[in-house]
Formats: structure tokens, sequence, C-alpha cells
């Protein structure tokens, strides 16, 4: 008997020995988001894969629990803070004003890239330290397509851009431009953020 594996079991699985990219500017895929029990309400794990094969997750905070209502507890700084938040990512995944503030709900096949056409967001990424205790990658910040372009281009090395042009690294209020793929079907999740939380920094 010969070995059988249609291909597309593959997708999502990564080589052992995928290693952390160097530091720099990525496209990456959300593949994965996880709750846990040890995690503070309103917490989620969103796990990204590089094209390298390389996963890692960052933690996620949102306003908003499973049921769509505000958790409690939280000022509006913090909403607003986490609105903003969340809106990076969703714009760095190709999402323009428009899809995000009229959509009904926002659920997670806006994010999963096996539900949304296999859309890419833009990452600023930082490897942890081999050998160094407590030392994690990290992904520094969400960015749009334009801006990936245009840190990539410029060749400059990521340092460079902390040291000499820190404020380079903010994203351009510029209309976001999309992936190509359409905003998902509705289902069961959060509310569209207010218009308000477009011009907040997180």
């Amino acid at each position: 008997m010969g070995i059988k594996i249609p291909g597309t079991a593959f997708k999502g699985v990564s080589s052992f020995g995928s290693s952390a990219p160097e530091a720099g500017f990525y496209a990456v895929n959300i593949v994965n988001i996880e709750t846990s029990p040890k995690d503070k309400p309103g917490t989620r794990r969103f796990h990204v894969q590089f094209e390298n094969g390389f996963k890692m997750f960052e933690f996620v905070h949102l306003a908003f629990d499973d049921n769509g209502q505000a958790l409690a507890g939280l000022t509006e700084n913090q909403t607003r803070g986490r609105m903003a938040g969340l809106r990076t990512i969703l714009e760095s995944l190709g999402y323009t004003s428009e899809d995000i503030e009229n959509a009904g709900e926002i659920n997670d096949a806006w994010f999963l890239a096996g539900q949304n056409g296999n859309r890419h967001g833009y990452v600023e990424f930082t490897p942890g330290q081999r050998g160094v205790q407590g030392s994690y990658s990290s992904i520094d910040q969400w960015i749009t397509k334009a801006r990936y372009d245009a840190l990539v281009s410029s060749g400059q090395d990521i340092k460079e851009k902390v040291e000499v042009a820190p404020a380079a690294s903010v994203a351009p209020a510029a209309p976001v431009p999309t992936n190509g793929a359409a905003a998902p079907a509705a289902g069961v999740a959060l509310p569209p953020p207010p218009s308000a939380a477009q011009n907040i920094v997180s």
C-alpha cells in the first residue's frame, strides 16, 4: 500500500524545527484564536503563523465578552484602548473603516485565515534571545499592507527604524487597502467599535 495523504491536510502544520525569523517586518496568518481558563476575562490568544512555518501567539484584550456584552470594570480609556488595538489588527488584515463600522457583528471569521479568504496581517517582529531565560518572541505592532510595503522596500535595518525614526512606526491615517477578500458574513460576536476609536493610538 502506498502513502495517500491530501495536501490540504498539511495546511496550518509546521515542520519540526521551524525557527523564529530574524527581527523585521513580516506577513502572517492568524490560524487560531484560543481562550484559556487561566487568562483574565476578555483575553484571547491569537496564534499566528509566519511564511516559514514558525508559530507563536500573542495576547489580545477585548472590551466585550462572548455574548457581546461590555466587560464590567473597565474604564472608558481602557475600553477605547482595547477597541483601538483590535481595530489595528483588523486594518492590518485589510479591512476598511467602512467594513468595520458598518458590520452588524465582528467575529472570529474576520480574523482566521481559514475563514476570511486567507487574509494576511503584517507585523513588526522581534525574536526571543536564545539561552536567555524569560526572553520571548514578540509582535511589537500590527501595521497596514501599505506601511509594510514601504518599510520592506526601504531596506533599512529594524534597529535603524527604532533609533533614527521611531515616529515612522505609527500607521498612517490614510484609507486602508483591502486584501481583495470580502468581509465575512455576520455571526455572533463583538458589535462594531465606535468611529471615535479610529483616532486613538493604543
